[in-house]
């Protein structure tokens, strides 16, 4: 059993949308200037509107039906095997729509249509966190309902400190919603131990210190030209996160020696000082012109111990081409263009 306090990263991550229901519009603006300033957010009054939004809300099927695939290997039921694409992830960087998905629905227990916990029931994704806003009249029917797990959390209307808290319980369950609702993709890559630092504490520290220092918003799993991560930013910059084990270090450092490179560019690869920012698999002539070019092929290293020690390489995003000249939607675009959706929805 895997351990629980490990700390499960992503094999993808882009900011999702939070649905506000409360039939007070006072109460909608004011709790709307509480929210983080990059956070995507609509307002609903109407039950019937906000149910509407929900339920039609992206829901990315398609990432799954593009990269999952599974295979029988025998007659019995359990004789299957999974297989994810992982160069197929970065795909959903494309996605015009994926900003638009719905994670976390945050609703008012007392309104005249419906109460918010019967509203909540109404949600077809099971995986949409539920947030349930009560006075103290109502605080009873929350806590049972949390029991019971009707709903993933309760907050009181009138707490002081409300601002902190809604915020640091979207920030959670726009987190959650990725660990529970693509578990079909996350849990093959997981078992596969050549992908571990998903699941190392250091690896997942050190990645989400350098999302934080790159202004990172959303990343994407890769295979090629090396496995690791495409990081983009609000505006749309690409950088690319190469991550190289021990073993292939040393694979490398004896490809160098059989091709006679400098032995400058052997020793700084040796010591894990240096790192191809490039693919590993190129022809031998691309090669060759690699290394006589070593000063702007290889790139600075990082090295992160952990369970195991990761090699790192963060390099321009010219040298992931698979995304040159399609158009994407970035994500200060869609807020940009989403402004609209703070306006309350009657």
């Amino acid at each position: 059993m895997m351990d629980q306090t490990l700390t499960v990263g992503h094999p993808f991550y882009f900011p999702t949308q939070v649905i506000l229901l409360d039939d007070d519009p006072d109460f909608l603006e004011g709790i709307s200037l509480m929210l983080n300033k990059n956070l995507s957010f609509r307002l609903f009054q109407s039950v019937n509107d906000a149910l509407e939004c929900v339920n039609n809300a992206h829901k990315h099927v398609q990432i799954q039906e593009r990269c999952y695939a599974n295979y029988k290997t025998g007659p019995q039921e359990s004789d299957s095997l999974s297989h994810i694409d992982i160069d197929k992830i970065y795909l959903e960087a494309l996605n015009g729509s994926r900003f638009q998905t719905a994670s976390t629905v945050i609703v008012d227990y007392s309104m005249p249509e419906m109460n918010g916990l019967e509203f909540l029931m109404k949600l077809k994704n099971p995986f949409i966190k539920k947030v349930l806003l009560t006075g103290q009249a109502d605080m009873e029917l929350a806590i049972k309902a949390f029991n019971k797990q009707l709903i993933d959390q309760f907050i009181d209307k009138h707490d002081p400190k409300l601002r902190l808290k809604i915020n640091s319980i979207i920030s959670n369950f726009q987190e959650q919603y990725f660990r529970n609702s693509f578990k079909l993709i996350t849990d093959p890559i997981i078992a596969n131990n050549r992908d571990a630092f998903l699941v190392d504490n250091e690896f997942q520290d050190f990645f989400q210190q350098l999302r934080e220092k790159s202004n990172c918003v959303e990343y994407y799993m890769i295979d090629s030209p090396q496995p690791g991560f495409l990081l983009i930013d609000s505006k749309g910059k690409q950088q690319c996160l190469f991550i190289y084990s021990y073993q292939t270090l040393l694979a490398h450092t004896e490809t160098l020696k059989d091709a006679n490179a400098p032995t400058e560019l052997i020793n700084k690869v040796e010591k894990g000082e240096l790192l191809p920012g490039f693919s590993l698999n190129e022809n031998a002539q691309a090669a060759a012109d690699t290394i006589e070019d070593w000063k702007n092929q290889y790139l600075p290293a990082m090295l992160i111990k952990g369970a195991s020690e990761y090699y790192t390489v963060l390099a321009p995003s010219e040298r992931f081409d698979k995304l040159q000249g399609q158009p994407i939607i970035t994500y200060a675009d869609f807020l940009e263009s989403n402004s609209i959706s703070s306006e309350i929805i009657h």
